[in-house]
């Protein structure tokens, strides 16, 4: 979108591109698909200059199977129409505006200018050729040639620093970005404004408007998109890198036997186009080797990309990794490889409030090792990690598929028993302690250890419990009953066993 300010720019500017009038009235001719072709010749034939070059190109090796073409009647029904009209437009404007390279510094570089909007114009031309159909290859030969004339009025308005704006014309993907944080919009924009202004059709408004953008489509190509991709062509004679180019065109352009003969057809072209618009040919390439080294720097990067997702998938792998040991540290107990007390009690939560919303079972048993510390002072802390990892082993081998056991803290644990009413939990418990009575937790050649435990049983049909928390405390406060009873026995209730 042009701005304000730009556009009463533009608005204001005497010296914008412009048309003769005998242009003009040519391209209003051409909007009627009436007019005959005589009466397109006749405002030309008052420009001598563009007479002259328009039957020379006429009678050219393009279109040498044809007799010679001596009046200009004859010369604009061998180039059609539009393309008359087209060659028209860009002979006027590069005779008005000029078409040579400026000093360092007094503004933009014309006749780079012109070299690439020539070698856009055939390049668009050729590919459209390429279509199931071609009923747009004049069309886009104008679009394409004119898809940068706005840099044309943006230079006018600017004047010397138009070119310091936009920096190196050979990296032209920058330049719309230079140009649209500078200026508020971009040299698209102000061609088609200009476009439209000369009474161009809307459609080659449009096409010069998008002439910067990505092709959407792969497989068969729309005219819009044959301009989207003439300039890229272009610059593969005049960007300076060409194998690069080529290869980011790659998902457009066909087979490479297709390439290298729409490559050959634009360098046989450029010559005759280049004559007429008073332009040096671009230097020659050979297609032959530019396609060799266009694979070559896809075959390079193709392996480069392996390699890159290589990379990513063992670095995927390294943070799934880092990712279960986090979520293994988050959630259990480092010594025993049981639940933490954190994770512990988040499952115990949701057990709860299973059990409290649908009317379910549910018991708690808390157990604290006997004397642990005694073990610790007496036999060393390695002797009494011993004891706990194989108190861990217990529980888990006395627990069925549903109990959840985990360690509390310190020597304390916790086993929560969905589904399972305060008799069955008794039963856990008992079966707890005749194991730790009747096997030894530490037997070596070293020591042998025995270790009892005071139990406290909650079960949720046993109390009103609100929270889960309060049902903890319950069997925390009964298994402290059962220390202070004597130890080594279970309590449930006011009853300890």
């Amino acid at each position: 979108m042009i701005n304000d300010a730009l556009r009463e720019s533009l608005a204001s500017c005497t010296q914008l591109p412009s048309l003769p009038t005998a242009v003009l009235k040519v391209i209003e001719l051409a909007q009627d698909k009436s007019t005959r072709l005589q009466s397109i010749a006749e405002p030309l034939n008052h420009d001598s200059a563009l007479t002259a070059r328009l039957i020379s190109l006429a009678n050219t090796v393009f279109y040498a199977h044809l007799r010679p073409a001596d009046t200009l009647r004859e010369a604009v029904d061998r180039l059609g129409l539009e393309m008359t009209v087209s060659l028209a437009l860009g002979f006027s404007l590069a005779r008005s505006y000029g078409n040579r390279q400026r000093s360092k510094g007094l503004g933009l570089d014309l006749h780079y200018y012109w070299q690439r909007s020539l070698t856009s114009a055939i390049a668009a031309q050729e590919l459209a050729r390429l279509l199931p159909e071609d009923p747009e290859g004049a069309s886009v030969f104008t679009a394409a040639l004119l898809q940068d004339i706005g840099m044309l009025a943006l230079d006018t308005i600017e004047g010397p620093s138009y070119a310091e704006i936009i920096g190196d014309l050979r990296r032209h993907d920058e330049v719309g970005k230079r140009e649209r944080n500078e200026l508020g919009a971009d040299h698209t924009e102000i061609g088609a404004w200009l476009a439209a202004s000369w009474g161009l059709s809307r459609r080659c408004c449009d096409w010069i408007r998008h002439s910067h953008d990505s092709p959407v489509g792969t497989s068969s190509l729309s005219g819009a998109e044959c301009v989207m991709l003439s300039g890229r062509l272009a610059d593969i004679w005049l960007a300076g890198d060409g194998p690069n180019t080529l290869a980011q065109l790659d998902t457009w352009l066909g087979k490479g036997v297709q390439r290298e003969a729409l490559l050959g057809r634009i360098q046989e072209r450029l010559p005759m186009i280049a004559e007429l618009l008073d332009v040096e040919t671009p230097e020659r390439i050979d297609p032959q080797r530019l396609l060799f080294a266009a694979k070559q720097l896809l075959l390079e990067r193709n392996l480069e990309m392996q390699r890159n997702l290589q990379q990513v998938d063992s670095e995927l792998e390294h943070l799934r990794s880092h990712n279960q040991q986090l979520d293994r540290v988050a959630r259990f107990d480092p010594l025993t490889h049981l639940y933490n007390r954190r994770h512990l009690t988040i499952l115990f939560e949701q057990h709860f409030a299973d059990a409290k919303r649908d009317a379910l079972e549910l018991s708690l048993v808390f157990i604290d090792l006997d004397h642990f510390k005694q073990i610790n002072d007496l036999y060393g802390h390695h002797q009494g990690d011993e004891a706990l990892k194989a108190f861990a082993e217990l529980l888990l081998r006395i627990s069925d598929a549903g109990t959840v056991v985990g360690r509390y803290g310190g020597e304390e644990f916790l086993a929560v028993l969905p589904g399972r009413e305060l008799p069955e939990a008794l039963a856990f418990a008992d079966r707890l302690c005749v194991e730790l009575r009747d096997h030894p937790l530490v037997a070596s050649p070293d020591v042998t250890l025995y270790v009892t435990a005071s139990i406290g049983i909650a079960s949720l049909k046993d109390g009103d419990f609100e929270t889960s928390e309060a049902m903890i405390q319950t069997a925390d406060q009964r298994m402290y009953l059962s220390k202070r009873e004597g130890r080594n026995r279970v309590t449930a209730g006011r009853s300890h066993l």
